[in-house]
């Protein structure tokens, strides 16, 4: 067979395969399991078909970050900042101190996410209203007390919402960053309650928010989970999905408050595990003991 011939027979089936090749992933055929194509294309496709177009969308999660309203964000690092500095107050703080637990509970979650993520610069010293609002805080604990104690039952639902809202935006920036959904979880907690652990170390006490009680850092780790399922698995817009989020937040954080709520302590489920299969255990040898004789 002449050599011309041979190569336009090696180039056709070159070509044959490199077109099949392609038309693999479109007809759907995926190398993995039914379980991980389940999971990663048809709940997402069956989400997508009952919401509305505008709700969904194929953009990656690294695209665009969300951002807080700057007049809540400041109202929402004064309310933390408040809290923290009545703390001070009360403990007998000097100034120094109840501006240092002002600081720390205001801004401290915020910080803590941002040195963790490297290179993306310190939210609370790039942003002069941040430390603004945190200083204003300190001052209404110091020198009006009264009426600072008077505030706090009108900021606790301003606490309920920044506690929401905070969360979804360390997830979010945990996601723009390409963090995977575990540590954006993580990280959206330690945004909203890393500030008040960081006080409670200083004032030499066990953190609030790891004791039993009110709703706390389980809300944080509920609505981090929520917006980051919504936004990666999902597809979900991220406006919609932080609407969505804060509200299943907020109602967890106000529902704990109002109705006692507490978190769960933990169970030790030994015997309870135990006791079935050493009970089948025992029954086995009992027949078989009657069985030899």
């Amino acid at each position: 067979m002449p050599v011309a011939t041979i190569t336009a027979t090696a180039a056709v089936a070159a070509s044959a395969t490199t077109g099949l090749a392609g038309q693999l992933p479109s007809a759907g055929i995926e190398p993995s399991g039914t379980i991980q194509s389940i999971v990663e294309s048809i709940v997402p496709s069956m989400v997508a078909s009952v919401l509305p177009s505008a709700a969904t969308t194929t953009a990656p999660v690294s695209a665009a970050p969300i951002f807080l309203p700057v007049g809540f964000e400041v109202t929402a690092i004064f309310a933390g900042a408040l809290a923290g500095g009545l703390v001070g107050v009360r403990k007998g703080f000097d100034v120094i101190g109840v501006i240092t637990l002002a600081i720390v509970t205001g801004l401290g979650g915020g910080i803590i996410r941002d040195v963790l993520l490297q290179d993306y610069g310190v939210f609370a010293l790039e942003t002069p209203r941040a430390l603004i609002a945190a200083l204003l805080g300190a001052g209404i604990a110091m020198f009006f007390l009264k009426a600072a104690t008077k505030l706090r039952p009108v900021l606790s639902g301003v606490d309920a919402l920044s506690l929401a809202l905070f969360c979804l935006v360390g997830a979010d920036k945990a996601l723009v960053a390409k963090l995977t959904v575990i540590p954006a979880i993580m990280l959206g907690s330690i945004t909203s309650i890393g500030g008040g652990i960081l006080r409670d170390i200083l004032c030499d006490t066990e953190p609030e928010v790891l004791r039993r009680g009110s709703l706390y850092s389980t809300v944080a780790i509920v609505g981090s989970a929520a917006y980051v399922g919504m936004v990666t698995w999902l597809n979900i817009t991220k406006p919609i999905a932080m609407l969505v989020a804060a509200s299943i937040a907020v109602a967890l954080r106000l529902g704990s408050v109002w109705f006692g709520w507490e978190s769960p302590e933990p169970i030790d489920l030994t015997d309870s595990v135990t006791r079935v299969p050493l009970g089948a255990w025992r029954r086995s040898q009992d027949f078989f003991r009657r069985g030899k004789r």
